[in-house]
């Protein structure tokens, strides 16, 4: 039944779809002007296959010519069976049709830049290259093709990218906030009033007859297929325990059904095809995307496990991205049963710096002379001396050890580095047996920039108890 305009729901999607059509989302432009260099040397006149392989490396390029393709298609009367299949519409369409999309800058989405993207963005783009590369893989086990697998995997995360490009303050907050048993379309959904599956299918479902057998056919056929990119989506889903409390049931269920189905050579079987088709990104974005050949959701399970017993997500999350990365790699390390040097050098010597700490100490209790003896030096410290301290409470470090909470002395001396907080707090949950002693320049800041080094400085103390097995 159709819907009145008057419908609410029909209005907020109308709106949406304003909002995201003519900005879209990054097209990678490194592969842009690989397709325009091949059309112009005539290479896709001699190997269309190759165009089909090339709009696959990026994303928004893929998405976008199938988009336009649909309106130029449809004026052109072309079969609804063939307008509801990308791949069969680009193999169609021909080089001439999709180099006319692509020859002008001005048509071309120009708002968002892959190199100006925040980390949760280029997340989008890696969880969209594992589950496409998923369904591609199992559709050619289950004598599918796999063509047409990676192309459902694709226009299925559509709507998921466009909310994440287009209303990022609003789909940070969501996956942030992610709760047990909650759903991410869902959680969209409540804030913005339709799912992203809704807005994928308003802007890629072809207008054709329903009634069509033909069409009806295709339709058959791609319900195989999104069985088949669910897996794959889970197992996207299941890299990202850290954002996602579904990530170690949804690899269960991923791994049963690639096991049964592949082998058990499966994630490295989706690992090399995932290259393949995430090269270019890897290439582009060799800080952010990452290597797909780290992929091993089973490997990053075991380390979220070991670093939730002391750092928990919301507390990880307020980290800077690369320290978050840098203490997951310190975790990978560790196993929990030897102090490792190597691993308390590690956090001591890179990680606290990296996280912006511009010098420290470790203060350890002396029961035998009572006082707090400087242990080990982090940095330049500015602030205060890092000779022994008796055990008398004029001195912040000493008073650190009886209060609940972080002790923050903001100082008022002109220092070359600018204004500095010493930040303080006990070592020890069960038994005091030190303090931690770091500054920074936020730590004396004002709003989130002062909440984000507190958090960064507790997931630092805590990181430390932890590599030295303190209770």
């Amino acid at each position: 039944m159709n819907k009145f305009k008057s419908d609410p729901s029909e209005r907020r999607i109308d709106r949406a779809l304003q909002h995201v059509l003519k900005p879209w989302f990054p097209i990678n432009q490194d592969v842009l002007n690989l397709v325009r260099k091949r059309f112009s040397d005539g290479d896709y006149d001699r190997d269309q296959g190759a165009l089909l392989k090339d709009l696959k490396s990026d994303f928004a390029l893929f998405t976008l010519v199938v988009k336009e393709l649909l309106q130029v298609g449809k004026a052109e009367g072309v079969p609804g069976a063939t307008l509801h299949n990308p791949v069969e519409l680009i193999k169609w369409a021909g080089p001439k049709r999709i180099c006319d999309i692509l020859a002008n800058d001005k048509k071309l989405p120009a708002t968002h830049s892959l190199h100006w993207s925040e980390p949760f963005q280029i997340s989008r783009l890696r969880e969209t290259a594992i589950s496409a590369s998923t369904a591609s893989l199992l559709s050619e086990k289950r004598n599918l093709d796999p063509e047409m697998g990676f192309a459902r995997g694709v226009v299925r995360e559509i709507g998921l990218n466009l909310i994440a490009w287009n209303y990022p303050t609003l789909y940070s907050k969501v996956i942030e906030g992610l709760q047990p048993g909650q759903n991410l379309d869902d959680e969209l959904s409540k804030e913005l009033g339709f799912t992203p599956t809704l807005l994928a299918v308003r802007i890629m479902r072809p207008d054709v007859d329903e009634n069509d057998p033909q069409v009806e056919e295709v339709e058959r056929q791609w319900n195989l297929y999104d069985d088949l990119c669910e897996i794959g989506e889970a197992l996207a889903r299941a890299e990202h325990p850290e954002t996602y409390p579904s990530a170690e049931n949804d690899w269960k269920k991923a791994q049963s059904f690639l096991t049964e189905t592949v082998g058990e050579g499966a994630i490295q079987l989706v690992k090399d095809r995932a290259h393949q088709h995430a090269q270019s990104y890897e290439k582009s974005l060799p800080g952010t995307f990452g290597d797909v050949a780290s992929f091993n959701p089973e490997r990053t399970l075991r380390v979220h496990k070991k670093m939730a017993r002391v750092i928990d997500d919301v507390l990880l999350k307020q980290c800077p991205q690369q320290v978050q990365g840098a203490l997951k790699a310190l975790y990978e390390e560790m196993d929990g049963d030897t102090v490792s040097r190597t691993a308390v050098e590690k956090l001591i010597k890179q990680i606290i710096p990296q996280a912006g700490f511009t010098g420290g100490c470790v203060f350890v209790i002396d029961p035998t002379t009572l006082s707090l003896r400087p242990r080990t030096l982090i940095g330049r410290v500015s602030l205060r001396s890092t000779q022994d301290v008796t055990l008398d409470p004029a001195d912040d470090a000493v008073a650190a050890l009886s209060k609940p909470d972080p002790l923050v002395i903001e100082s008022n001396q002109e220092l070359p580095l600018g204004p500095l907080a010493g930040i303080y707090r006990s070592l020890g949950e069960q038994r005091k047996v030190g303090v931690l002693y770091l500054e920074s320049p936020a730590g004396g800041a004002a709003g989130t920039e002062r909440e984000k080094a507190l958090a960064t400085f507790e997931a630092m103390r805590r990181a430390l108890t932890d590599v030295l097995l303190l209770q």
